[in-house]
């Protein structure tokens, strides 16, 4: 087996890891993270001297023990610790090299870039895989405890079960290491045509197919679905309960996704696009003011990515067309990977990896043991997209604010179909691996036609899908954007009836270790359990009757607010009428004085006294 299974593991460890140690002043776990720019870290591969020396002397300890069980302890756990520190370096050189790969793939120096991936991709396998065998070694003695201080209870039993990878499995390991980093050549030659990339992408996947049906049949599964949805990612859920997900999504969102298109026009999304035209750092300007407010401790997550420049996000012609968020264990932190588009895209992929960036840069469980729930990962990333919309107007202008609403909306909606539809695709592929690239391309668009994609009347297939590097390099990932998405929209829903409550619980979700498998975690937080049977239709029902509640309170509004000028206008009148009243009072009363006071005079004659101003 290449990978120890931490799914059972994590089920005994559940309540401990829904309630995490946390710093005093912190929800997120302690954490060195060590203050280094980006630019003075070195890519120069990994020097394995000093873990080989570290995995041999462990590796003579267990077999003959020497000294007091005291020094013995002592000498396991430094050896241990320096195994865990060491693969730390090694994991940080893979993704420092890959980062590298990635932003000179489409340049000249292309070739020397995927060698030096390739040979960290097979030296890290290779490590890898000497490390859990040592390890298992250390399970079988008195000092298996070490192992389970840091891996958690039960981890060293786990652990005595694995078996080194054979010969062939190496071979199919490194095979498929090359096959993913030559789809990423074969994207991105510029002299070939569409049709001739899209064959020589179709048959290299049709090898990458046959490759892991072999590895999951020598794991002892029935297909690759099979074996990646328990073993690569860790799901809480079967195959079989997201092809019930797919059908409810059909039935519900497919038909409220064309809807929400419909509510914006051509010439808002042009404006929205000019508008939204920037480089990297005015997108991090206008996005940190919005992190800071939604809570102080993304906020200083945000801060120190930035003074430290953990990204690369702005445009380039040798970048591959991707975007990911990295670790990087060595420094206690993450990397944040973009080849923008030019549109608004732009600032909600930045805000989506930010939502990766914090919970890498947070975790604190070593690589070694770490699962990885992905699904959980992505609401992280998903709903902070829609909870940065609340700043739309501020950042686009309020005109404009509602158009990136509505289009974020519509990219969650569509996270949702794709991501059912390109697993319904996959797992179909994959439960039949003898494909021919015609029939593979056929399948695609039938399937896609039940999630809205529209063709020419005589197109009998369509090789759309070999534009998504997933299917080749994360094969049957794209059912947690999907997941993920709803419970998102879930989320974003609460935060319209209670901002604060929302993202409290926003939060409390990042808190929680990638670990903790998709269905636990939002039962923990109480979100809604999307494969209980009516609550993709519920949850349809809910954005529904959000999509209608602006224009009807824009026209409740309009009403309040002409009744309001009523009253004022009736107040104003009632007020000029009662001062002219009065002061017509006033002058009559001062004249009918006046004629009174010279009738008097009058009657009184001429002996009056004269005055001379009457």
């Amino acid at each position: 087996m290449r990978t120890i299974s931490r799914f059972l593991i994590v089920l005994a460890l559940l309540p401990a890891l829904l309630a995490p140690a946390r710093a005093a002043d912190s929800r997120y776990p302690e954490k060195e993270h060590l203050p280094v720019d980006y630019a003075d870290m070195d890519a120069s591969g990994f020097d394995e001297t000093k873990l080989q020396a570290a995995l041999t002397a462990l590796e003579e300890l267990c077999a003959s023990p020497q000294g007091q069980e005291e020094d013995v302890r002592t000498q396991a756990q430094d050896l241990y610790d320096e195994i865990l520190t060491e693969l730390n370096v090694l994991s940080t050189q893979s993704s420092l090299i890959g980062i590298a790969y990635d932003a000179q793939a489409a340049g000249p120096s292309a070739e020397a870039a995927a060698q030096a991936a390739e040979h960290i991709a097979t030296q890290s396998d290779r490590l890898f895989d000497r490390v859990y065998s040592v390890l298992a070694l250390l399970a079988d003695t008195p000092y298996w405890d070490i192992i389970d201080a840091e891996a958690g209870e039960g981890a060293a039993e786990a652990l005595r079960d694995y078996e080194p990878l054979t010969e062939k499995e190496t071979a199919l390991y490194q095979e498929e290491t090359r096959l993913t980093l030559e789809y990423d050549q074969i994207m991105a030659r510029a002299d070939l045509s569409e049709e001739e990339r899209a064959r020589q992408a179709g048959e290299l996947y049709r090898q990458l197919v046959q490759l892991r049906t072999q590895i999951a049949v020598m794991n002892g599964y029935e297909n690759y679905a099979e074996y990646s949805y328990e073993v690569e990612y860790s799901r809480d859920y079967s195959v079989q309960r997201a092809q019930s997900l797919q059908k409810a999504v059909k039935a519900y969102i497919v038909p409220l996704s064309e809807q929400v298109l419909d509510r914006v026009g051509s010439r808002e999304l042009r404006e929205l696009s000019r508008r939204s035209r920037a480089d990297g750092e005015q997108i991090l300007d206008d996005i940190q003011p919005f992190i800071r407010r939604l809570d102080p401790e993304l906020g200083r997550t945000f801060d120190f990515m930035r003074d430290h420049h953990l990204y690369d996000i702005e445009a380039s012609d040798s970048k591959l067309p991707t975007g990911y968020t990295i670790g990087l264990p060595a420094y206690g932190s993450a990397f944040i990977f973009n080849s923008p588009y030019g549109t608004c895209q732009d600032y909600s992929d930045t805000v989506h990896e930010f939502g990766h960036f914090n919970e890498t840069f947070h975790a604190a469980t070593h690589e070694l043991w770490a699962g990885f729930n992905i699904d959980v990962g992505e609401i992280h990333s998903q709903t902070l997209e829609l909870l940065f919309t609340s700043c739309a107007d501020q950042v686009f202008g309020e005109e404009y604010g509602d158009t990136y609403a509505t289009v974020i909306l519509s990219n969650i909606l569509d996270s949702v179909l794709e991501g059912c539809m390109y697993d319904e695709f996959q797992t179909a592929v994959y439960q039949d691996p003898d494909m021919s690239l015609e029939d593979i391309n056929r399948l695609f668009k039938q399937v896609s036609e039940q999630y809205g994609y529209v063709y020419a009347k005589d197109q009998e297939e369509s090789a759309a899908w070999v534009e998504v590097s997933h299917n080749f390099q994360n094969p049957l990932y794209y059912i947690s954007y999907a997941t993920s998405a709803l419970s998102s929209l879930d989320l974003w829903l609460r935060a319209q009836e209670d901002w604060d409550e929302a993202v409290d619980l926003y939060m409390d979700l990042t808190a929680l270790s990638l670990d903790v498998p998709y269905r636990a975690a939002i039962r923990y937080v109480g979100l809604t359990d999307i494969f209980r049977r009516g609550a993709v239709e519920e949850l349809a029902e809910r954005l529904e009757a959000h999509l209608d509640r602006p224009e009807s309170h824009s026209f409740l509004l309009f009403i309040a607010a002409a009744a309001v000028l009523a009253v004022f206008v009736l107040i104003l009148w009632a007020l000029i009428m009662l001062v002219s009243t009065v002061v017509l009072r006033v002058i009559i009363s001062r004249h009918c004085q006046r004629v009174l006071e010279d009738c008097r005079a009058a009657a009184r004659g001429n002996d009056a006294p004269h005055d001379p101003g009457g």
